[in-house]
């Protein structure tokens, strides 16, 4: 396939705009530039586009998208035990695949191509199955929790062994299926999880090379109960339980002191900023452009809709972009930084900068394609700007993913998601979900 006449955004550090080509092979990019037709070429015409790489949410929940507006004006702890513990442990195998679907829909529709999430306890063969039949690229474990509680619904909490056994099950079924598919070990949060279970993850996870995927430092009371539990703070106890490395993502770390910023760069741990949710659960502000100043890598993510209450990576690039100005000062965060995070900082916050984040010879053909040309996005020319500050979803015409079309000039082409079948199939779920959680 030749897709002719782009505006290409390769996202490359120091790489300029290009006016030019891409050619497709499969699942890869194998031309960039001014090309010429070659006979077995399919030419695709696409003046005028703009393509960059298919956005990379880097921390999202699929599982609690069928809550979404469902639990409102609460801070963290209360959100999580008032509502979405219960919520999801009254999931079936039938709300699972429906919420998969809701979210999957919602982010290719944003231009998304890759995302890792946290599913819960149960069922998260049933959401790998979805995501393999939609066709995105997708990182997935199951919440580990093995620490219950009068705040914690039956059936939520597993034994220590099951909750491994099942994250061990999970890993050898679907790594690496397709090409696009990983696993990896996502113990909720130190609040939900024994010190075995985390030093069990730590040793597994490192002995198979997988990740490892959890929330950090989200609100201040949980870091006080972290404290008052260890004595210690967050990523002091995730070091000592071997939980920090390169091959680790952690949510939000909206709440670090200076030694724990020097534990994130020395482990190359990852941070998943989600603006949006720790706007709305009221956690703060994450200093993401001080975090990329010293060498952390940062990844973006809209979390789960409950939270947000949209899965949609412009409006996550834009939030970030402008509450950095807010907290490090004007010009702290450009247009293009805030790109950057939405694309090749968030594949390298998940270890997949081999496969995706930018538009490069080898790389996956994981692509976004925007028109531009409204005028209601300025008539100066950069694409940064446009993209970061004024677009929106109205402005996406394609996606693609590992060389196929999910979204071809505005139409949705996944025969999973199609959103007449979903709202009925969505509203059924739902209704038989919150008869079974009694809420």
């Amino acid at each position: 396939m030749l897709l002719r006449g782009l505006q290409i955004l390769t996202m490359v550090p120091g790489s300029e705009i290009l006016d030019g080509d891409l050619r497709i092979e499969g699942t890869r990019i194998t031309g960039v530039g001014h090309l010429e037709a070659e006979p077995a070429d399919r030419v695709v015409d696409l003046s005028g586009y703009t393509v960059l790489p298919g956005f990379i949410q880097g921390h999202v929940h699929l599982c609690q998208t069928l809550f979404r507006n469902m639990a409102e004006d609460l801070p963290l702890l209360q959100w999580l035990e008032r509502r979405i513990w219960p919520l999801e442990a009254a999931h079936d195998e039938e709300s699972l695949r429906v919420s998969a679907r809701l979210a999957m829909t919602e982010l290719i529709r944003g231009g998304c191509t890759t995302f890792q999430s946290m599913e819960t306890t149960r069922g998260t063969e049933f959401v790998f199955d979805e995501v393999h039949r939609a066709g995105l690229r997708g990182v997935l474990g199951h919440a580990l929790m093995d620490l219950g509680s009068t705040n914690h619904p039956d059936g939520l909490v597993l034994s220590t062994r099951q909750s491994l056994d099942r994250s061990a099950r999970l890993a050898a079924d679907w790594e690496g299926r397709d090409g696009r598919l990983h696993y990896a070990w996502s113990p909720r949060f130190l609040l939900s999880c024994s010190d075995d279970l985390l030093r069990q993850v730590s040793q597994q996870s490192r002995t198979a090379k997988q990740r490892i995927h959890t929330h950090a430092s989200e609100h201040a009371s949980e870091v006080e109960a972290v404290r008052e539990r260890y004595g210690r703070t967050d990523l002091e106890v995730l070091a000592d339980l071997g939980l920090l490395g390169p091959r680790t993502s952690l949510a939000h770390c909206v709440h670090l002191d200076e030694d724990e910023k020097r534990l994130l760069k020395s482990t190359g741990s990852a941070v998943l900023h989600c603006p949006s949710t720790n706007l709305k659960l009221g956690s703060g502000i994450a200093p993401v452009a001080e975090y990329r100043r010293r060498g952390i890598r940062v990844g973006l993510g809209a979390d789960g809709a409950p939270a947000n209450n949209r899965l949609c990576a412009l409006t996550e690039l834009r939030q970030a972009a402008l509450l950095q100005q807010l907290l490090a000062g004007p010009g702290s965060f450009s247009a293009r930084e805030a790109l950057d995070l939405a694309t090749r900082g968030s594949a390298e916050a998940l270890g997949l900068q081999g496969e995706c984040g930018t538009i490069e010879v080898g790389k996956a053909a994981d692509l976004a394609f925007f028109d531009l040309r409204d005028p209601l996005l300025g008539t100066h020319p950069s694409p940064y700007e446009k993209l970061a500050w004024c677009a929106d979803r109205s402005h996406l015409r394609s996606v693609m993913v590992a060389g196929q079309f999910l979204v071809e000039e505005g139409r949705l082409k996944v025969p999973s998601l199609q959103v007449e079948s979903l709202a009925k199939d969505a509203e059924r779920a739902l209704r038989n979900l919150l008869a079974r959680a009694s809420l």
